[in-house]
């Protein structure tokens, strides 16, 4: 009984210490936010202030192995839809959980925004059935060799600071690749939708599951980097909401 009492005591400290961690998904600089735990119909609902909501196209459905909870299963050529998302000329941070299959083709998509396939104006950031992981703008591509495995969650941030003109590539919250001050480092894409799980029209489908999709309108920190592997839903529960579920383990 002491120790629940000292617990009970403590947990608003552990709990300021976790805030102060965590990221949120009310942040202004969430762009789009896919939890992955639920379908409306072809709808895929866009948790941040910005109703990007997704729309199915193909052969997506509910996993119940997801990283957190469910995940986007992906087969057979689907793909979700989401609106044009202004990423270019500026630092950003694309983040997800990925489990792919590494078969079914030899380059799939996880993320794209296709204005033209001309030189840096079609973000496509994909996976290779050797593993690899690139970041690409179109003939100005960051590759990390064989960063994930099939059957196997990695989560994957792609991260672009155009003031200091780099460009990274983490796993698992580790960065793994850099290439600086690189002449046109930057994207310039000025329209297309914002596809999850293929290259668009160019194709590329991916095959296997995703979950927890980010996209920030700033280059993460490395401490955000490691919170972004967490699940963003869980992470923004009102503080009270979560001593009171403390609580009540505690009592039990």
């Amino acid at each position: 009984m002491r120790y629940r009492l000292i617990t009970f005591l403590l947990a608003p400290f552990f709990m300021l210490t976790l805030l102060a961690n965590a990221l949120d998904m009310k942040d202004k600089d969430l762009l789009l936010y896919f939890s992955a735990n639920e379908l409306n119909g072809d709808l895929v609902k866009d948790l941040s202030k910005n109703k990007n909501d997704g729309k199915v196209e193909g052969k997506v459905k509910l996993s119940n192995d997801g990283k957190f909870g469910k995940a986007l299963e992906f087969a057979a050529g689907g793909e979700i839809k989401a609106p044009y998302i202004p990423l270019n000329e500026k630092s950003f941070t694309i983040c997800l959980w990925v489990n792919p299959q590494l078969k079914g083709g030899d380059q799939q998509c996880v993320v794209s925004q296709t204005d033209v396939n001309a030189s840096n104006t079609s973000l496509h950031y994909r996976i290779y059935n050797n593993g690899t992981v690139r970041m690409g703008f179109y003939g100005n591509d960051l590759d990390a060799p064989t960063a994930v495995k099939a059957g196997k969650w990695a989560h994957i941030c792609f991260w672009l600071d155009v003031k200091k003109k780099k460009r990274r590539v983490y796993i698992d919250g580790k960065q793994l690749v850099e290439d600086a001050g690189k002449a046109g480092i930057n994207y310039l894409g000025k329209k297309g939708d914002t596809m999850i799980g293929s290259w668009g029209a160019t194709g590329q489908k991916f095959n296997g599951l995703i979950d927890e999709v980010q996209i920030w309108d700033r280059a993460l920190s490395e401490k955000d980097i490691k919170a972004s592997m967490d699940e963003l839903a869980a992470a923004s529960v009102e503080p009270m909401d979560k001593l009171a579920t403390i609580w009540g383990k505690l009592k039990h």
